[in-house]
């Protein structure tokens, strides 16, 4: 008798949340809703009180994390495999990558400008990069900087006459190049 009261209680309940479901507007998963309703306690996994959107921070990258944009997402995932092929299986480096691309750049623009002579069309100009000597500057002045307080410690140890600092100053290198050396042989 009792389970025949929370058997009844149980479909009122499931009745009176499909009704209000009903009557209420269309809301799409990812926007927010005004009232703290039963309904957006279902429409949120685990009970969340914000959507995974406005978590992952909004706007486009969480609509690629979120695969809304799909030719974007693809992409994305697309680049990052070959990425990682080229440098975990391949065991491509960087700067090889980097030489490779600048190589097919070259060879691009010299059958283009070529084949535009062929074609009647006129060659393509292709902008300068110019970039700025304060850039230059400023990096040769921090390098500088930067061995000059080396060779001022080097000169320090060797005139203070401590000893033990001096010796350790000179066995250093001698030191890597045995850890060197038995890194290699392993």
């Amino acid at each position: 008798m009792p389970e025949k009261i929370s058997e009844d209680l149980f479909n009122n309940l499931v009745e009176t949340i499909a009704d209000s479901v009903s009557k209420q507007k269309s809301v799409s998963f990812f926007e927010e809703e005004k009232s703290n309703s039963v309904v957006s306690g279902f429409n949120r996994l685990f009970g969340r009180q914000r959507p995974v959107h406005h978590i992952l921070g909004g706007g486009k990258s969480a609509d690629v994390l979120l695969w809304r944009n799909k030719k974007i997402s693809a992409s994305f995932l697309a680049s990052a495999t070959l990425i990682w092929f080229l440098f975990e299986w391949l065991n491509y480096h960087f700067l090889t990558l980097l030489s490779f691309a600048l190589v097919l750049g070259m060879v691009a623009q010299f059958v283009w400008s070529n084949a535009s002579g062929l074609l009647n069309r006129s060659s393509s100009q292709v902008p300068r990069l110019v970039l700025p000597d304060e850039l230059f500057v400023s990096i040769g002045r921090s390098v500088g900087a930067e061995v000059n307080r080396g060779l001022q410690y080097l000169q320090d140890v060797s005139c203070q006459g401590n000893l033990k600092q001096f010796l350790v100053v000179l066995l250093r290198p001698i030191h890597y190049q045995f850890c060197m050396r038995g890194m290699m042989s392993k």
